[in-house]
């Protein structure tokens, strides 16, 4: 055998190795890809579940909600400061889960109780003329496009979110 027949055998047995190696390397990424998705839907539901329990601790938060949410005007100013603090950072979390789901982290149907929670909101006329204007400077522009595009969700029928039955409620039971 010459030396260049070795030559070209050794560039067989290399084209070969890299093939496993490729394979190997697709393996990997996907895993990580799967794990990041993990994380970051362990990441939102952390948070959300964090900025939840300060309202099932204080039924003022709920009222505050309740009325700031029908009417910005009407609810009072600790109301107004209650629901703003709430407000802010379901919205941040919601842009977070917003832009999770635009970049694949956070698949379809995951995103599809969030959008319809930030949807219930967002379109609450307390929300929408009241407190919405004054704040959507503190979010990126992306997500003001997506909310003053969006149309609001269905309703659930005549229950708020806090299980009291009103006839005309912006916010209707979220499942």
């Amino acid at each position: 055998m010459s030396l260049n027949e070795v030559y070209l055998v050794s560039q067989i047995v290399a084209a070969a190795a890299v093939i496993p190696s490729l394979i190997a390397l697709i393996i990997s990424v996907r895993q990580n890809t799967r794990a990041q998705k993990t994380a970051s839907v362990q990441s939102i539901t952390s948070a959300i579940a964090a900025i939840n329990i300060p309202g099932s601790e204080s039924p003022a938060l709920g009222d505050a909600l309740q009325v700031a949410t029908r009417d910005w005007e009407e609810a009072s100013r600790d109301q107004r400061i209650l629901a703003h603090y709430f407000l802010f950072s379901f919205f941040k979390l919601c842009e977070q889960a917003w832009y999770q789901h635009e970049s694949g982290a956070l698949d379809e149907s995951q995103w599809a109780g969030w959008e319809n929670s930030i949807l219930r909101f967002y379109h609450s006329p307390g929300v929408k003329e009241g407190w919405w204007p004054h704040r959507r400077g503190a979010y990126s522009p992306a997500f003001q496009e997506f909310l003053a595009l969006s149309t609001p969700p269905s309703s659930l029928g005549l229950f708020t979110m806090f299980g009291e039955r009103e006839e005309a409620s912006p916010l209707q039971a979220v499942s």
